[in-house]
């Protein structure tokens, strides 16, 4: 049986065989070739243009459109900092605000234009002047009444303030101890501030906080400066001195307040 099946298989294809070299050496393969191609080209033509829409999609896609892409991700970034900004000067706005809300104090709000740093002054540069009467040591704050400075130039338009950090600066001042101890705080070109005439037998404390006294002339008593951070004090000399952290960082300012009247 299976002989048999061997057989009859073989013969069939010996058919097949001599059925195509036939066709072809008559010619007449081409008859048959070109129908056959046309119906599976037919059938194929979904799917060449499902993948020539691709091919397409894909040669579309360029170098421009990437760099497209990556600028998109770049404006988006600088938005997303610009909402953090605002989100952050708008928090110091209302902080400033606030402090004003509890105090019997006129001022005037202002934007930080420029600021400078070098061993002749520590300075920054306000957009508003006499025009809107700002006056030579009217304080400048920022936050809920933190001391920064005080205006030492008067233009129509803008003002310059010096900060509590530079060298000429000298600001009478009490720390909020048991004794109310009084000194005089002083900047050191920019780099530090220190509280100097403290007297020596009273006892000041890291962590205390410093306020103006009321004595210097243009500053109200209550601005806060800072915290003391270190006591210097040594024996048979008759004032301590101790090194102050500023309540808030002068390096970063870009909104404040100047006091111009009580």
């Amino acid at each position: 049986m299976v002989k048999k099946t061997k057989t009859a298989t073989f013969i069939t294809i010996f058919v097949v065989v001599i059925f195509v070299v036939g066709l072809r050496y008559l010619h007449l393969i081409n008859f048959i070739e070109k129908p056959v191609i046309a119906i599976v080209d037919w059938s194929l033509k979904p799917i060449n243009n499902v993948k020539s829409f691709f091919i397409k999609k894909e040669k579309s896609f360029t170098i421009d459109d990437l760099n497209n892409i990556e600028d998109s991700k770049k404006e988006n970034e600088v938005l997303k900092t610009q909402v953090q900004l605002f989100s952050e000067e708008n928090e110091e706005l209302k902080k400033q605000l606030n402090f004003f809300v509890n105090k019997n104090f006129q001022h005037i709000g202002a934007k930080v234009l420029s600021r400078t740093v070098n061993p002749l002054g520590t300075t920054i540069v306000i957009d508003k002047g006499s025009k809107e009467n700002i006056m030579m040591d009217n304080p400048v704050v920022v936050n809920d009444g933190i001391l920064i400075g005080k205006i030492i130039k008067v233009e129509e338009n803008r003002s310059v303030v010096r900060l509590i950090n530079d060298n000429s600066s000298a600001i009478g001042a009490t720390v909020l101890n048991i004794d109310r101890s009084i000194g005089l705080v002083e900047g050191g070109y920019g780099l530090g501030v220190r509280m100097n005439y403290i007297p020596q037998n009273e006892i000041v404390t890291p962590g205390d906080t410093v306020i103006t006294s009321g004595l210097t002339e243009g500053l109200p008593k209550g601005l806060v400066i800072g915290k003391i951070e270190l006591v210097d004090k040594q024996p048979h000399e008759p004032f301590q001195q101790a090194v102050i952290t500023p309540a808030t960082d002068l390096t970063y300012i870009n909104f404040v307040s100047i006091i111009i009247g009580s």
